[in-house]
């Protein structure tokens, strides 16, 4: 296993390195990188917000990195009032299944506390049962079922 670093970005350092992975994201989601830039674009301004991050004292961009000091995946959440919403995660192909999301949601819950609460698609949903998270609710939206899902330190015992 490689050495993984986890940092906490309060700007956007590098777009270059990071816009593939999140075009790689939306791909994976919506079978169409175009179509997902479309969605996050019109829908949330998130392909703006992304270039132009600044951090908030309750916003979180983590950034893992190999050893070479690439970055190999991201997660993005916010701290509201009672839990953790993560909006995004992505890790590049080459490094799944190595720890390197688990360390990010492991470095997240440090730094932001429990529950963590995310939307994700079915693709993504085995690989978050593994992190313990559980799901709540299901629904469909853009044509993708998606899973409202919670991870709770307290009722992992």
């Amino acid at each position: 296993m490689e050495k993984v670093k986890v940092e906490r970005w309060k700007f956007m350092e590098d777009f270059n390195s990071f816009f593939p992975m999140l075009r790689g994201m939306l791909e994976t989601i919506y079978g169409s990188a175009e179509k997902g830039l479309r969605i996050y674009s019109e829908r949330y301004d998130a392909i703006n917000y992304y270039k132009n991050y600044r951090a908030r004292p309750h916003s979180y961009l983590l950034v893992a990195k190999n050893e070479k000091g690439e970055p190999i995946g991201f997660l993005y959440a916010r701290r509201k009032k009672n839990h953790t919403y993560l909006y995004d995660i992505f890790v590049k192909p080459e490094y799944r299944k190595k720890g390197v999301a688990r360390k990010l949601i492991s470095t997240l819950e440090e730094m932001a506390g429990g529950p963590i609460r995310a939307d994700t698609h079915a693709g993504a949903l085995k690989a978050f049962q593994k992190l313990n998270f559980k799901v709540l609710k299901e629904y469909t939206e853009d044509g993708i079922k998606w899973y409202l899902i919670e991870k709770d330190p307290n009722k992992e015992k």
